[in-house]
Parts: C-alpha cells; sequence; structure tokens
C-alpha cells in the first residue's frame, strides 16, 4: 500500500520514497511505428482518455520502451512500454507530452510506486529482455500468455560517445484531473537503425490494443542507449479537459 506523507515523500511497502526519483542508469531500447491517427483516437477514447494525439498527415508515432533499470531510487527490475505523444488541453491552457498506455514491469515495488506517484499504468508481468550493444531482445508474457516478442536491431556502428540531455512529461489521466509528471533525462552511448520488429501476442489486452491501432510489425527506427538516467519531479494535477 502507498501512502503520502505530510511532507509530500510516499512510503511504500514500508519503504520511504522521496522527489526527485532518481533513475541513475539503465540500458533503453525503442522503437517507432507509425499508425493511422483515427485509430489512436478510437483507442484512446475507449480508455477514456481525454488527450489529444500528435498527427502529422494522419499518422501518429507509436513508442515501444525496454528499459533495463540497474541503479534506480526504485528498484532493479525490467519495463516494457507503450507510449504515445499527446497535447493536454483544459483550463490551465495546453501543453504537449507523452502518454504511456501500457507499462507492464516485473517487480511489485515499482507498480505500486508508479501507480501512485505519476498515475503510471504499471502491472506485473515477465519480461525476457535482453540489451546488448546495438540489440535488444524481448519476450514479455502474463500469466502464461503471449504480450509480444520483440527483436531490434541498430546500425553496425560505434555508439555516439556525447551526452545528450532532454525534458518531457508524462501525462496520465486519473478521476477528475491530468497528472503531469516532468522527466530530466540524460542519455549517453546512442545508437539507431532502422531494423527491428516487435510483434503482438493474441488474445492478451495489451496485444489486443496494439492492433487496434493498427499497429505495424516492422518499426520505422530502432533506437538503443547503453546508459540513460532520469529525475522525476513529483506530479502536478492539472483540471481535466
Amino acid at each position: 500500500m502507498a501512502t503520502r506523507l505530510d511532507d509530500g515523500s510516499w512510503e511504500i511497502q514500508g519503504h520511504r520514497v522521496t522527489f526527485p526519483v532518481r533513475i541513475r542508469d539503465a540500458g533503453v531500447g525503442l522503437s517507432t511505428h507509425l499508425v493511422p491517427t483515427r485509430q489512436v483516437r478510437g483507442v484512446l477514447a475507449a480508455a477514456g482518455v481525454r488527450l489529444t494525439p500528435f498527427s502529422l498527415f494522419g499518422r501518429t508515432p507509436v513508442f515501444v520502451m525496454f528499459v533495463d533499470y540497474r541503479d534506480n531510487d526504485l528498484g532493479t527490475y525490467d519495463e516494457v512500454g507503450v507510449a504515445v505523444p499527446v497535447r493536454y488541453t483544459g483550463p490551465g491552457g495546453s501543453r504537449w507530452g507523452v502518454h504511456v498506455l501500457q507499462l507492464p514491469v516485473t517487480e511489485t515495488f515499482t507498480m505500486e510506486a508508479g501507480r501512485a506517484l505519476w498515475g503510471m499504468p504499471k502491472w506485473l508481468a515477465r519480461a525476457d529482455l535482453e540489451i546488448s550493444g546495438g540489440r535488444v531482445g524481448c519476450r514479455l508474457e502474463q500469466d502464461g500468455r503471449r504480450v509480444l516478442d520483440a527483436a531490434l536491431r541498430t546500425l553496425p556502428l560505434p555508439a555516439l560517445p556525447l551526452t545528450v540531455r532532454a525534458s518531457l512529461t508524462a501525462l496520465a489521466p486519473r478521476d477528475d484531473v491530468v497528472l503531469a509528471a516532468p522527466i530530466r533525462m540524460r542519455a549517453r552511448g546512442t545508437r539507431v537503425g532502422a531494423g527491428g520488429r516487435v510483434i503482438p501476442g493474441t488474445g492478451h489486452p495489451m496485444a489486443q490494443q496494439l492492433r487496434a491501432m493498427g499497429f505495424p510489425r516492422r518499426a520505422l527506427l530502432a533506437t538503443v542507449v547503453d546508459h540513460v538516467a532520469f529525475d522525476m519531479d513529483p506530479a502536478q494535477e492539472l483540471p481535466a479537459g
């Protein structure tokens, strides 16, 4: 059970979590797929999400993330995520961010923390995940049902030695508000390529959601980052649009 304390920190499974929550080292794979915007709108509407997906010529990018958390305030675990860029519009104005549709994880502590602190849709699954050099392999399952298989590869070139810094906002509707969580990222050792496939299973809700978006198995772009670090601040409550 997650309990918010008077000083703004949280107690989860007997441990105190303070802000910013720091992820000091993780390996990350990312596949980018283009899908019809109208089908993304349908998936968001079916989930009761009142956010507008980004669209360019009727297409919306869908990102599938594969993360091996090595050094993290929330523990060590693996994670697979599905996210789309969206715009929030409400009484507080408008802003762009990323909405996470699915976020299976392999440990209960991060599941409880992600749900309570930022409204992330975390659920428990088994992930056989390997991120090595410019390749990512993953089989994701829940209760014996296959959710997806993935095999990504980048160009056979050395990783970029530069450290890239970026900021984004995770937007998560909850009840009558939208939780906006600022994230500050640092990435080092990036590789890119056009190879890779992500194949949804059958019968699992996450796989069905991917198929409902017209999800193409072949990735438009594959990215692998050797070292990612980021900080997450407390979520700000925005009035629902």
